[in-house]
Formats: C-alpha cells, structure tokens, sequence
C-alpha cells in the first residue's frame, strides 16, 4: 500500500467514486489541531443525488411457512423519466433483500415505508414502478391511490411540480453491532441536521478519510489480506485498542456513489463482507464473541452441505459461496489469530472495553 510510504504529518484518503465539497480538506484537517491523541478524522458521507421520498402503504400479509416477515408487494423495477433507476434506489426505508435474478430480480415491501427515489437536475416528472402482489389491492404511494393486480404490471406517479428533494446520509462515522456486523451510522436516513454536531465514533469510513500518519503507520495501515470492506472498521478497532480517537466532522462533506466500483449484494460483495466480517473479529473481538459468530457460521454451512448429501432442497449457489469463503478463512487463518496475539500483548485498552462501543440498534 501506497500508505507505508507517506512522510506527512497526515494521510487522507478519498474515494474516486467520491466528490468532495469544496472545502472538504480544510474542514477535515482542522480536528487534529485541537486533541493531539486523534488517529483519524472521518467525514460526513452523504450520496451523490438527492431523492424524492414517495411514501408507500399498502394491506399487508403474512407469508408464513418458514418465513417471518410481514409483506407488502413486490417491486420489479422503478424507472425516473422512462430511465431505469431500480440499482439506484434507497430500500433500507421500505424493502426487504433483492431476491430472484436477472429479469425476474424483486423486492418484496413492508407494508408501510418510505421509497427514496434519486433524481437529476433537481426534480422529476414520472414515476413508474412495475409491481405486483399476493392479490389484487391498492396501494397508496404519496397520497395517490394505485391499482396492484397478482400479476407485474407498470403503474405511474406524477410528481407534484416543485415536489421537493433531500440530501439521503450515507456515512457519519462507523458501528459494530453486538454481533459483530459493521454499519454505517446514519445509514439512508434523510439529512435533516441530526448529525450536524462533531462526534467521537468507535470507526471510520473509508470513503473520505484523514489520518495521522504516525498512528496509522504504528498500527501497521490496512490489512492487505481483507481487500474489500471490513479493512477500514479492522483498522479503527486496531487503533482504539491502542488508545488513539476517531472523529466524526460533519462540515467536512462529500457526495459518494454508493457500490459503484462492487454492486451491493454482488457475489464479489457478498464474498469478502461475509469472510472480512469473521477475520476482523479473529483479530480483535473479545473470545466469546469471536468464537460465536465462527463457529455459527460454520455450523450454519455444515449443517447446509448434510442437508444437500441427503438429497433435501437447499439453495446450491449461497452454500457454494460459504464454501469459498471457509476456504480462504483456513488459508488467512494463520495470520489473523498470528495477529490478534499480538494485538492482545500490545493493546493499551482491552478487548472487553472497546466492545462497549457494540450497538444493538443495526
């Protein structure tokens, strides 16, 4: 890494899917002026457009069987102006995972939620959404009463002239759950000035982001074993246990394209946030943690490999990328529990005290 060989008081990186404000750098520097134990200065990430929130509501229903979830309709696609906006779509507020592939791709909804529909040149004439149900219904999508059948079909919403947009909060400072899973805070919430005030935060964000070189340079930078994701959370929780801070700065702004260099759920995506997830807690979650969320894993996926050899339905593809992430766990194995040795004698905090920083909220 490139990083290894920096001689500057300080280090930033940037994202070449990001765009920074035009006084981003000054206003990303200026904390470490005022705390001299200040490792990094993360920035307040929002995405590239602004979005139109459509509120969606519709009767809903319980699927039952083995799945849970309390069901809306199913979403095929949404296009802006006759231009596909489907892959650009904020669901976090309204849907559930993708499911299906390539033309028979959907989502399905909850019953009541918000859809955040990105638009360019700061307004939208049409909305058309392909959707379909368990049953001929209505839907009301901002006020408007649309027809659902069984079957997908194109329904359109014209946009009030002058209906406004919003600013949608990608990052603002980093957390790990209480299971180990990394997010971002704020994540697709509508900016409203909630998160307008300095804050310290457990990790950064990648995304835009600036360093104290020593402090990056005494953690040893980047794990170049994760390759994507999970490296940046992997280094913020290396620097806490050894006693530097992690700003968040939210007049320091950039507008980021989200998942455009690995589409989001790819299995490129899938893969390395999947294996990274395990690795960085390997390096430096607590026992108890770190050995739950192994050995759930790998008992998930054993128990999936005996249910196909006994001829039960099992989904081959998933299993066959839990596959190749056991893989490469035994071949980076080794090195990460070589690590966390280490980290374990060097650590200025210990383990147990930086997992106070765990949410339960995401």
């Amino acid at each position: 890494t490139a990083l290894v060989e920096v001689t500057t008081p300080y280090a930033v990186l940037l994202n070449n899917d990001a765009t920074p404000e035009q006084d981003w750098l000054e206003r990303l520097l200026a904390p470490f002026e005022l705390d001299d134990r200040l490792a990094a200065v993360t920035s307040k990430v929002v995405f590239a457009p602004r979005f139109l929130r459509l509120h969606l509501a519709t009767p809903g229903f319980a699927p039952g069987g083995h799945d849970p979830r309390e069901l809306g309709l199913q979403i095929a696609s949404v296009a802006v102006d006759g231009v596909d906006v489907t892959e650009r779509i904020l669901w976090e507020r309204l849907a559930y995972g993708p499911e299906g592939a390539g033309a028979g791709r959907f989502r399905w909804t909850r019953p009541s939620g918000e859809l955040l529909v990105p638009v360019e040149g700061g307004g939208a004439g049409r909305v058309t959404l392909r959707w379909a149900a368990e049953t001929t219904k209505t839907a009301v999508l901002s006020g408007i009463s649309l027809p659902v059948t069984a079957e997908l079909a194109d329904v359109s919403y014209d946009v009030p002239p002058g209906a406004p947009t919003v600013d949608v909060l990608n990052n603002v400072g980093s957390v790990v759950n209480v299971g180990g899973h990394g997010g971002d805070r704020g994540y697709q919430e509508v900016d409203l000035g909630q998160y307008d005030e300095p804050a310290d935060v457990f990790a950064l964000c990648g995304c835009a982001v600036a360093f104290r070189t020593a402090a990056g340079r005494a953690a040893g930078w980047f794990d170049e074993d994760f390759f994507l994701y999970y490296e940046d959370t992997d280094l913020s929780w290396r620097l806490r246990a050894a006693g530097w801070g992690i700003r968040y700065e939210p007049t320091a702004v950039v507008r980021h394209v989200h998942s455009a260099t690995s589409v989001e759920w790819s299995p490129t995506f899938v893969f390395h946030v999947t294996r990274n997830r395990l690795l960085m807690l390997a390096k430096n979650a607590s026992g108890p943690l770190a050995r739950h969320e192994w050995l759930s894993f790998l008992t998930d996926t054993l128990l999936q490999v005996r249910q196909l050899r006994r001829g039960r339905r099992a989904a081959v593809r998933p299993l066959v990328a839990r596959l190749r992430v056991v893989r490469s766990l035994c071949r980076l194995a080794p090195a990460a529990l070589r690590q966390r040795r280490i980290l374990g004698r060097t650590a200025v905090v210990p383990r147990q005290e930086l997992e106070r920083w765990l949410v339960t909220n995401r």
